[in-house]
């Protein structure tokens, strides 16, 4: 390969960085709520669920997650009819607007709904009540956004009825990881 055709390779290549970095930078500015109250009131008004994405700093999962299907989720439009996203993050230092439009620390939103583990993905309605079951953790990122597609159908269709019979179980909060019960 000759020193032209490897330049202008190169160039393409850092000009397509360039082009996708903005968009999941600003991808992240919005994914990032600090008033969890106001998204109540759209997700009421809209009769969208919230998908609120549970997360830390450094988180590796989390990290993941996001850059290979939320962000790109964010990006295609696809979803602006279907779920309202939002994540806070448990180890910040900034406090947020719960729900009730109360000012909390983000850690204390996660005791509330007993999150144990980052990433932890949860289903609300406008109430903050969990209308479908929660996803623990990334375990195989290839067929993630399948479920989430298909979560994120049902927490859409129970909030469309109305249905508040969806009651977390102890096997959703804990999942199926062992060891769980000697953390609390």
């Amino acid at each position: 390969m000759d020193a032209w055709k490897l330049y202008r390779m190169k160039f393409r290549y850092l000009l397509i960085l360039f082009m996708v970095l903005p968009a999941l930078s600003a991808a992240s500015e919005r994914l990032q709520y600090n008033d969890l109250n106001k998204l109540a009131k759209s997700a009421k008004k809209e009769e969208l669920p919230i998908l609120l994405i549970v997360s830390q700093h450094h988180c590796p999962f989390c990290v993941r997650l996001k850059q290979e299907i939320i962000f790109p989720m964010q990006l295609s439009g696809d979803y602006r009819d279907r779920v309202i996203m939002a994540e806070i993050l448990l180890d910040s230092a900034d406090t947020i607007r719960d729900l009730d439009g109360n000012l909390v620390h983000p850690s204390q939103i996660g005791t509330a709904y007993n999150v144990w583990v980052t990433p932890t993905l949860l289903f609300l309605d406008h109430t903050g009540r969990e209308v479908h079951r929660r996803m623990l953790g990334v375990n195989t990122i290839e067929m993630y956004g399948h479920y989430l597609d298909e979560s994120l159908q049902a927490a859409l269709g129970a909030v469309k009825k109305g249905d508040r019979s969806y009651t977390p179980t102890v096997k959703d909060i804990q999942g199926d990881a062992p060891g769980y019960d000697q953390l609390y």
